[in-house]
């Protein structure tokens, strides 16, 4: 496994590819490459359109067949939110805010849910319940 390093764009990225009956560890195992191809990165995905993303997540061993470019859509929501709110903004809740208000943050991301909500907070190492009246 590789390197862990402090990022919430990567753990939220691994959350969101991570649905679906597909567990976090077998994501996690593309880290790396998933890495290299950019995928981590904000702006990249706000950039990109779903087609280019769907694209390097096949590159970064992620293949979910039809199901990828699903993902690669929901990559290029976040990354365009990511650029309307300011990237700084961005990480400064993700890192250090109380999980609810992360919660009321990113639910009106396309794709991002109570599962996804559930993924980053277990890789951010955060207890989390979630909000009974958001999700």
């Amino acid at each position: 496994m590789s390197e862990k390093k402090d990022n919430p764009w990567e753990d939220l990225v691994l959350s969101i590819l991570s649905v679906n009956s597909y567990p976090l560890e077998r994501t996690y195992l593309a880290v790396d490459t998933l890495r290299r191809e950019g995928l981590f990165c904000p702006q990249n995905l706000a950039r990109w359109t779903p087609s280019e993303i769907g694209t390097r997540l096949r590159h970064g061993g992620y293949d979910r067949g039809g199901m990828t470019w699903l993902f690669a859509d929901r990559l290029e929501s976040l990354g365009r939110f990511a650029v309307s709110k300011g990237a700084e903004e961005c990480e400064r809740i993700l890192g250090t805010a109380a999980t609810n208000e992360v919660e009321h943050f990113l639910l009106p991301v396309k794709g991002i849910g109570p599962r996804v909500l559930a993924n980053f907070f277990l890789l951010r190492n955060t207890p989390y319940k979630p909000d009974r009246n958001g999700v």
